[in-house]
């Protein structure tokens, strides 16, 4: 007998291929709560006998089988009208419970001649919670509630971080431990929660007012800001720091000659044997919710690269994809930021070599453009004391003090002099190198030989205190000029303007 229960070992496989290709099978896998590999044998006929397919899979099994006739199985008629009743009352109370639309008669009409009682109950086991489910109302938008309430809190690992609108905010000046009596310092500026993918605040961070407002309440508006100044004045460090204070993930996207534009927009990739889309950073970095994009050197990249920056900071905020045909909107939050040495024109000095003048265009983008200079005295010695432990207060103020005369020099107009070679010195002196010796690896050796010897003279004329000493704690108010700390910057050049 031909007549399919259930499906022979040699053609399984066949079976399961040819019905697990139909277009409903994933959803019909689904309702019964399993992945479609694990799908049952006996599952794969009830779903056959749903759409039709029962002469092809008999087919198939004849094919796989070797069987090429059929003969009709012979029934004892009294017998199959009890098990039939018997199992019309185990069924009887769900199906009236079933709601109207499909019902179990319908389906099996089509294959009732054929179907044993055995079969026929196994059936219906199986298609009445199949049917139930098939008769109840869509529920799409309670469906798309729970995908987003259910959404992890965690970006996967490797992926790149995003965050959520906590609805609360904090005024300026208290979030970020400022006293500005201008008006920015009562804005209310938003709180994310990145669920522990925001930067570490960095506690001897030392604000600059101006310049993290700016950045704070652009931010609100959803404004770009481009920051102009010398190499380190605190452009990189200014705008990480606000995504800390603030909750908000951030990256940072080095711009170089050799950047390209697929690795900021994407590129087609190979994945399971497939090619797949893989976005590149700033495409990425948008689609992140919160993200604080900051783009750091843009003017060194080619027009071409600088061109993507330009299409995205615009007021839509969008890119199309062209070999996706996708348009890719900013998610809600999303920052720009832009750090250059130069305010988009270029550099022909020779001290930021390489630099490219930007299209006015991507300048204009740019609503807000900040200068980031060097932070006042006061400020910079508090930062240096935080960032060298156990720094004398008097110390830092003599180290402060001399590079903010050097930056006044004509000769050093343009020459970054930052907090970063300050730090550098103060820590080779603490490791037991002269002072001499640790100015030169700190400030002096990477410059060129005019800047050299301003430095050198100024050293001569104005340290007058034994910074060794400071160091250690010993107040110096009237040491000599000709002392030991000024001789040690002496030599012949500035030795001879003494004479």
């Amino acid at each position: 007998m031909t007549t399919i229960t259930s499906i022979p070992t040699a053609a399984r496989g066949k079976v399961r291929a040819f019905i697990k290709g139909h277009s409903m099978f994933d959803a019909f896998a689904q309702s019964l709560g399993v992945p479609s590999r694990d799908v049952k044998n006996a599952d794969l006929l009830v779903f056959a006998a749903i759409h039709d397919l029962l002469p092809e899979v008999q087919a198939i099994i004849d094919a796989a089988t070797g069987v090429t006739f059929r003969v009709a199985p012979v029934v004892d008629n009294a017998k199959r009208d009890a098990e039939m009743e018997a199992v019309m009352n185990s069924h009887e109370r769900a199906m009236n419970n079933m709601p109207a639309g499909y019902d179990l008669a319908t389906v099996l009409a089509d294959v009732e001649a054929f179907l044993s009682p055995i079969v026929r109950k196994s059936l219906e086991d199986a298609l009445v919670p199949v049917i139930a489910a098939a008769n109840k109302p869509a529920i799409v938008t309670e469906v798309e509630k729970v995908v987003m309430r259910d959404a992890p809190l965690v970006a996967p690992s490797g992926a790149v971080p995003y965050a959520v609108k906590t609805g609360a905010t904090m005024p300026f000046n208290k979030l970020f431990g400022t006293r500005s009596t201008l008006g920015f310092g009562s804005k209310p500026i938003s709180l994310w929660e990145a669920h522990g993918m925001a930067p570490a605040i960095d506690p001897y961070f030392v604000v600059d007012a101006n310049v993290m407002a700016t950045l704070a309440t652009a931010a609100e508006h959803g404004t770009n800001v481009w920051m102009v100044g010398p190499s380190g004045g605190g452009k990189t460090t200014t705008p990480e720091q606000f995504a800390a204070y603030t909750g908000r993930p951030f990256t940072k996207i080095q711009f170089t000659k050799q950047t390209s534009v697929q690795e900021l927009v994407g590129g087609k990739g190979a994945a399971d044997g497939s090619t797949m889309w893989e976005d590149g950073a700033l495409i990425a970095a948008m689609r992140r919710p919160g993200m604080v994009i900051f783009i750091d050197e843009p003017t060194v990249a080619s027009a071409g690269v600088q061109m993507i920056v330009q299409n995205v900071t615009d007021d839509h905020r969008t890119y199309t994809i062209h070999e996706t045909g996708e348009v890719v909107k900013a998610a809600p939050g999303v920052c720009f930021f832009i750090a250059d040495n130069t305010n988009g024109a270029g550099d022909e000095t020779g001290q930021y070599a390489g630099t490219n003048p930007s299209n006015t265009s991507l300048v204009n983008r740019f609503k807000r453009m900040v200068y980031v200079g060097y932070l006042s005295k006061q400020q910079e010695t508090t930062a240096l004391v935080n960032r060298v432990p156990g720094l004398p207060h008097a110390a830092a103020e003599h180290v402060v003090e001399f590079v903010h005369n050097v930056r006044k020099l004509p000769e050093l107009e343009g020459v970054a002099l930052s907090l970063r070679q300050m730090v550098g010195f103060v820590q080779m002196v603490n490791d037991g190198f002269g002072a001499k010796y640790s100015f030169e690896c700190a400030f002096l050796t990477r410059l060129p030989q005019t800047e050299r010897a301003a430095i050198e003279t100024l050293a001569t004329l104005s340290w007058t205190d034994t910074f060794e000493q400071l160091l250690a704690g010993v107040d110096l108010s009237n040491l000599p000029s000709n002392s030991a700390s000024a001789a040690a910057f002496d030599d012949e050049t500035s030795a001879e303007l003494l004479r």
